[in-house]
């Protein structure tokens, strides 16, 4: 009888542990069933980046003029029709000390199909020194980061071309 009281009390202490948070944070039911539901795995596109940000894009690397184009202008007023149809991905760096700039990398990589867009955030010393050798793809910064970070001069030195957008 007292190992049945142990065993009782042992199973309810590791349901309380890890029942309980599992049931509460709604990953029970993936769990149970081996897949995510499309409810919980749908993505959201988020809204225009607020504020000002600037993209440097890598020339060197988007040689094709008609490319070129179609990521300006989907960095500079959100148009994605142009880029769902190059079947390009870039490489996204982002300061890991600039905030705004992540969220409008975010912004712009829920605008374009999975996986098309792949999003780091590095140190903006090592940032700007791996651009200054063109050894980037695209790299989005708030106006102020890129300001202090002095990154127009990084875009002279680099193949890149600058895209200056005010967001809404």
């Amino acid at each position: 009888m007292r190992a049945l009281r142990t065993a009782a009390r042992v199973t309810a202490a590791l349901f309380i542990l890890i029942g309980v948070p599992l049931i509460a944070s709604g990953k029970a039911g993936e769990l149970i069933s081996g897949r995510t539901d499309a409810v919980s795995s749908a993505t959201q596109t988020a809204e225009q980046p607020s504020g000002e940000y600037i993209v440097l894009i890598n020339r060197g690397l988007h040689s094709d003029p008609n490319a070129l184009e179609a990521w300006k202008a989907f960095f500079s007023v959100g148009d994605s029709d142009g880029i769902v149809s190059l079947f390009e991905d870039i490489s996204c760096t982002v300061s890991s000390s600039d905030p705004a700039g992540l969220e409008a990398a975010r912004s712009f990589m829920s605008r374009l199909p999975e996986n098309q867009m792949k999003l780091r955030t590095e140190d903006v010393t090592l940032m700007l020194s791996k651009a200054e050798h063109g050894r980037f793809d695209v790299i989005v910064m708030s106006k102020e980061a890129a300001e202090s970070a002095k990154a127009r001069r990084v875009a002279e030195l680099a193949d890149a071309e600058i895209v200056c957008t005010k967001g809404h």
